[in-house]
């Protein structure tokens, strides 16, 4: 019988210096399928600091997709109907909770904004629900031996060792896509962190999805834009490598990372979440 594989996460935060409270949120589910199958959940959110409800709107989110997520699993009894049932049915829960958080928001007369990207993996194979500018980072490690999924390609379909999974939904972006700017000009641009989409603000959002497979030297890394923006995704990539040939865990490469952020003197709130299932 073969061993059931586990998931080693690891998780840090920090809040920005000049903010009074942490936006962000993030955590991590498991639900048990059958005997010998699990599914995890991945779920980081960065509520909009702008908006007096952000971290309320943040918690909220993480909180009514998990609660939709371990329901939703009682009534699948294979991996294969879990990961086709939420294909279809999450970024429905995503439009729904935009509505919720609009509402509130209106009852309230606050602004209840916020990002929130949902990584599920089962069975060798990975699903992302995303809204705004949070990301989703694979990074294939040397023990693939150069071996590549065909199901696993980044945004310019190239295969690599460090994919972006995730799409980022912000004027910066949409200004490269379109050839406005170059990714350099768009970071230093005033707008760089406009969302062009997020939850509780607009009646209408359309959740980016992504789907494809991943083996046991594969790893993940899910982050809020208050750590990427201090950073190239090259140097991301070197630390990252630098530390799984350091042998560390993922709880020590979630710390190294805060402090290359603390480094970078941070502005904004801070969320890094690592996993690997092995």
């Amino acid at each position: 019988m073969t061993e059931k594989k586990k998931l080693h996460i690891g998780q840090k935060t920090v809040q920005g210096p000049d903010k009074e409270i942490n936006d962000d949120y993030m955590d991590v589910e498991i639900c048990h399928i059958h005997q010998e199958s699990d599914a995890y959940l991945l779920v980081i959110a960065d509520g909009m600091g702008g908006h007096a409800f952000g971290d309320i709107a943040s918690f909220y989110a993480v909180n009514r997709l998990q609660k939709w997520w371990k329901k939703t699993s009682l009534h699948c009894h294979t991996p294969e109907a879990f990961l086709q049932r939420c294909k279809e049915e999450m970024p429905k829960l995503f439009q729904s909770i935009n509505k919720k958080l609009i509402a509130i928001g209106q009852a309230e007369e606050k602004g209840t904004g916020t990002t929130m990207t949902a990584l599920m993996l089962v069975e060798g194979n990975y699903f992302i629900c995303h809204i705004g500018d949070c990301r989703v980072y694979q990074l294939h490690s040397a023990s693939t031996n150069g071996v590549y999924s065909d199901d696993t390609v980044d945004l310019t379909m190239e295969k690599k060792d460090f994919v972006q999974l995730t799409k980022d939904h912000s004027w910066a972006n949409m200004q490269i896509e379109h050839g406005a700017l170059t990714p350099e000009e768009a970071k230093g641009h005033p707008k760089a962190h406009v969302l062009t989409q997020c939850l509780g603000i607009r009646g209408d959002v359309r959740p980016y999805t992504a789907t494809g497979t991943f083996r046991e030297s594969d790893h993940f890394l899910l982050c809020t834009d208050g750590f990427y923006a201090l950073f190239d995704d090259g140097l991301i990539q070197r630390q990252w490598m630098e530390q799984l040939q350091a042998s560390a865990s993922e709880t020590e490469m979630a710390a190294h990372f805060l402090q290359l952020a603390k480094k970078g003197k941070h502005h904004d709130d801070v969320s890094i979440l690592l996993a690997n299932l092995r």
